[in-house]
């Protein structure tokens, strides 16, 4: 994962899939290899589209086969941003980044 965002720009790095499945599946696994994308999350307590998504704050799945528990996550972010209008091609570009990264 790469250094991005500053402290106080309301982003946060949302992990997919989501630290806690990697953890389960990949021996020696540690966040700061996960892969990334910047989603917003404002201070606590005032939503953000990093606490929509389906892993936040959640136990993982680990009976998901890792292409599985990616294609669920990239299904969810996806229809995250189409619900608010907000799925450009930026957003479309990046989510396949996030999916050649992780193969």
């Amino acid at each position: 994962m790469l250094k991005t965002g500053r402290r106080g720009d309301n982003l946060t790095p949302h992990h997919i899939p989501s630290n806690a499945f990697m953890a389960a599946k990949v021996p020696n696994y540690t966040r700061g290899i996960g892969i990334a994308m910047m989603m917003e999350h404002p201070v606590p307590g005032q939503g953000g589209r990093h606490r929509q998504t389906i892993s936040y704050g959640q136990l993982p799945d680990i009976s998901l086969l890792p292409r599985n528990a990616l294609a669920r996550e990239i299904k969810d972010a996806r229809t995250i941003y189409r619900r608010q209008s907000l799925y450009t091609p930026e957003i479309r570009r990046s989510l396949q980044e996030v999916i050649r990264l992780n193969k």
